[in-house]
């Protein structure tokens, strides 16, 4: 059985913080069983875990990794040859994938005034392009925002509770 990214990444935070498998199911309150069977991929991450590491050891990948297994769709951890996940690097690449995401959005916003039944498909290539610049820059921001807060030893939980109560203030989502 091939062991996911999500259950990696609890294996990954467990032995950050130098935890056994036994210490770590009495912080969660679940048993040394169910810890490995998660780690070892039989079940999958389970919230509890998830939030355990981003709540209390400001490590939001396992959360981040989870979610991407439950959904298929989002962010994962860059893990490739290529990735530069120094604090430095992830801000350039941040500003880098912004402004290419503003260029295509400026060309795409001249396609999006047509009514999408009577787009042509090279409209709709621009179209598309502009959603994959738009990918681009969620995924910069994700990391540039967890590697900030985890070397800052900023809380990222504390972070996404101001933005949602900023949202909440501004009327853009409801309680």
């Amino acid at each position: 059985m091939k062991v996911g990214r999500a259950a990696n990444a609890v294996k990954n935070a467990r032995n950050e913080i130098k935890a056994t498998q036994l210490e770590l199911s009495f912080d969660i309150h679940e048993s040394r069983e169910a810890v490995s069977q998660q780690e070892n991929g039989r079940y999958r991450v389970q919230p509890n875990i998830a939030s355990y590491f981003a709540e209390k050891h400001n490590n939001p990948w396992v959360a981040i990794e989870a979610a991407h297994e439950y959904t298929h769709w989002g962010v994962s951890k860059l893990d490739g040859e290529a990735a530069d996940l120094h604090r430095n690097s992830t801000a350039l690449k941040f500003r880098e994938e912004l402004e290419e995401a503003i260029y295509a959005m400026d060309k795409a916003m001249k396609k999006l005034a047509v009514n999408p039944s009577h787009i042509q498909s090279m409209d709709m290539e621009i179209i598309e392009k502009s959603i994959q610049e738009s990918l681009d820059v969620i995924t910069a921001s994700n990391h540039y925002v967890a590697i900030i807060c985890k070397e800052y030893g900023i809380s990222w939980m504390k972070m996404w509770t101001q933005h949602k109560v900023k949202l909440i203030q501004r009327r853009f989502l409801k309680k």
